[in-house]
């Protein structure tokens, strides 16, 4: 019953048709939806949301695009399909959590200390495939990631609260630092 889904089969057919689309979509950002010609590559799903990814013209650079924020979407005969000739999902996604990837941001070594209680967990369900522990110690491991930082990597550290520190890069420690503090804030005593 996810909002979106019943677009999933057209943009399905679209890619295999290779048809473009007109698509009205609106993101959370914006204050109006817009209406442009799409032209979906693949689909990527990310803890049961789903979306498209593809381009919207021949200078763009690749989107993605929830199926939640779709308002309409129709096979646009008129657009010739753009098809994707240079990128493959599985190098695309290489150094990201999730579905957010930056094509300028270039990916870094973030290195994190998981508590002893969360340890195994971790282990065993890596937050990602580059994952590798690089010291155990007595209060838990330091892991090491090889990946880009996103919107969805945060997710997943905060996710762990006081069971993981980040130990670098900094200005992931300081964001999510920040984002500690902000939240912490939330559940202070009002006086």
């Amino acid at each position: 019953n996810l909002k979106g889904l019943s677009y999933l089969d057209s943009l399905y057919q679209s890619i295999i048709q290779k048809k473009s689309i007109q698509l009205t979509y609106q993101s959370f950002k914006a204050k109006e939806a817009r209406t442009f010609p799409f032209h979906v590559w693949w689909l990527k799903e990310y803890k049961n949301r789903w979306f498209a990814v593809g381009v919207r013209s021949m200078k763009d650079s690749i989107s993605t695009l929830a199926l939640d924020r779709i308002i309409d979407l129709q096979v646009n005969d008129e657009v010739p399909y753009i098809e994707n000739l240079r990128y493959s999902p599985e190098l695309y996604y290489h150094h990201v959590i999730g579905a957010t990837v930056s094509p300028t941001l270039r990916n870094s070594k973030v290195q994190i200390w998981v508590n002893r209680y969360h340890a195994p967990y971790v282990e065993t369900k890596p937050l990602h495939h580059s994952q590798h522990v690089i010291e155990r110690r007595h209060d838990g491991i330091i892991i090491e990631l090889k990946v880009q930082h996103n919107f969805e990597l945060e997710r997943e550290i905060l996710g762990f609260g006081e069971a993981m520190e980040v130990l670098q890069p900094e200005r992931l420690r300081k964001t999510i630092q920040y984002r500690l503090e902000e939240a912490k804030k939330l559940y202070r005593n009002q006086e």
